[in-house]
């Protein structure tokens, strides 16, 4: 039987900015080392193109912000939500941002959960990944994992 449960209001926009938020966090990341094969040239420009798609995910990413802006600003009159009372849109602390919180907590898993994470990691990588296949080995990684930290182990597989 399912269960109806109610969220508070503006949460599709706080979990979208938190997601937002992550993916941007990512793109500002540098590229890891690719090991090239000893039959690749490592001037065919692979780099130029990393920094290309970088740079396209970035703007994609500040676009959905101000999406999200507009969305939650037209929004008001029917939702009430409003930004300057959200915890995640300004948090208490100003000098503690979501990307703060998220790398913190994205490095707090790393470490808690080290084994199953690479563990899932390397079957996910052996061969293409399905749905059910990545939600099984996030779930064999979260096992032992609670609170937040069992929640955000599928983003830190990502």
């Amino acid at each position: 039987m399912a269960s109806s449960t109610s969220v508070p209001v503006g949460f599709h926009y706080e979990t979208k900015y938190v997601v937002l938020s992550y993916l941007g966090l990512l793109s500002q990341e540098k590229p890891q080392e690719q090991h090239s094969l000893p039959t690749q040239d490592p001037s065919t420009g692979s780099q130029a193109l990393d920094k290309e798609v970088l740079e396209k995910v970035k703007a994609e990413i500040e676009e959905e912000l101000k999406h999200l802006d507009e969305e939650i600003s037209k929004a008001f009159t029917s939702t009430g939500f409003d930004c300057h009372t959200s915890p995640v849109f300004s948090p208490a602390d100003p000098e503690t941002s979501i990307e703060d919180c998220l790398a913190h907590l994205g490095e707090k898993i790393s470490r808690e959960l080290k084994d199953p994470l690479q563990k899932a990691l390397a079957s996910l990588l052996s061969k293409p990944v399905t749905y059910q296949e990545y939600r099984e080995r996030t779930q064999e990684a979260a096992a032992l994992a609670t609170g937040w930290s069992k929640v955000w182990t599928s983003s830190a597989l990502l």
